[in-house]
């Protein structure tokens, strides 16, 4: 119904659950979810869901931005690959990662193989970490990953995401949910 205030009373309730990362898993990504369904059957019109998206973006970097950007942990580069633009997941993880005390660089949606290597190399990265949303993400993520996984030291290279698994020989998939794949990393 394009009602923004419900949008952020509802954003507001859910997040009041419990720590950012159960939130995430057992509260949001659900209820987005759901909406995404809403959408597909016609019931939600693509303004509404671009609102509600939107108004999530905005409270995950919310989040992202107060869990600190002075880390003495590894570095770890975060993102999607080229043509890739679902990218709540990406920030979620990112952020579930920052706030255990990792250096995280966020490089977002649609990001080029060579971007992708430029910022693994100026962070000196321990891990490259792509979202792998949808099944036609994968040859980008796969090209991502070999460029990558074929430098010199070699970072960690992971996945996530509902098309991740088994990405490429040497990618590591992490667990679906965001606060487990946290843990994982």
């Amino acid at each position: 119904q394009l009602d923004t205030a419900g949008i952020e009373d509802s954003l507001d309730g859910g997040f009041a659950l419990g720590s950012f990362e159960h939130v995430v898993d057992s509260w949001l990504f659900p209820t987005l979810e759901a909406l995404g369904e809403g959408w597909a059957r016609g019931e939600i019109d693509v303004a509404g869901e671009h609102a509600a998206s939107h108004a999530v973006h905005r409270r995950l970097s919310a989040a992202f931005d107060a869990a600190g950007n002075r880390s003495s942990g590894p570095a770890i580069v975060v993102g999607l690959p080229s043509g890739s633009q679902h990218d709540l997941g990406a920030l979620a993880f990112a952020t579930a990662i920052r706030r255990r005390g990792l250096d995280v660089l966020y490089l977002g949606a649609n990001v080029p193989v060579s971007s992708w290597e430029a910022a693994v190399r100026s962070r000196h990265a321990r891990a490259a970490v792509m979202s792998v949303v949808t099944p036609q993400d994968r040859p980008a993520a796969i090209a991502v990953a070999e460029r990558l996984l074929g430098r010199s030291p070699v970072p960690m290279v992971c996945a996530g995401g509902a098309s991740a698994a088994n990405l490429a020989r040497g990618v590591q998939t992490l667990a679906p949910r965001i606060g487990a794949a946290a843990r994982e990393l």
